[in-house]
């Protein structure tokens, strides 16, 4: 092995070993849908455990999933007509308050293959 490749490897591993571990616990809320509301663009809930601290100051505790998000939209509307929304524990990922004003998620995990 070359002298530069060995150097590069070393410093690869040396940064990564010092390098602090992010944790995204102010990014996501782990709860159950508790209320919906639909809009012409885009799905609006609420989670009984309220919102991430990303989204401190989001009107009345309502998170939203955009209109890029069909499927996400698809999954919890069929979830709260079935009535199993306040049933299903998930977590929801979220990118802060957007320009609508409204926390907004960016990944609904179900936590089980249930």
């Amino acid at each position: 092995m070359s002298e530069k490749l060995r150097v590069c490897l070393f410093a690869m591993v040396w940064a990564s070993l010092i390098s602090v571990p992010a944790h995204a616990y102010q990014y996501y809320e782990t709860g159950h849908i508790t209320r919906v509301s639909f809009n012409t663009d885009y799905i609006l809930i609420t989670v009984d455990a309220g919102v991430p601290t990303n989204c401190t100051g989001t009107f009345s505790g309502w998170m939203v999933i955009t209109s890029a998000s069909k499927l996400m939209q698809a999954f919890v509307t069929g979830l709260w007509m079935r009535g199993d929304a306040a049933d299903k524990s998930m977590v929801f990922y979220t990118t802060g308050v957007g320009a609508s004003g409204f926390c907004e998620i960016s990944q609904i995990d179900t936590q089980s293959a249930n």
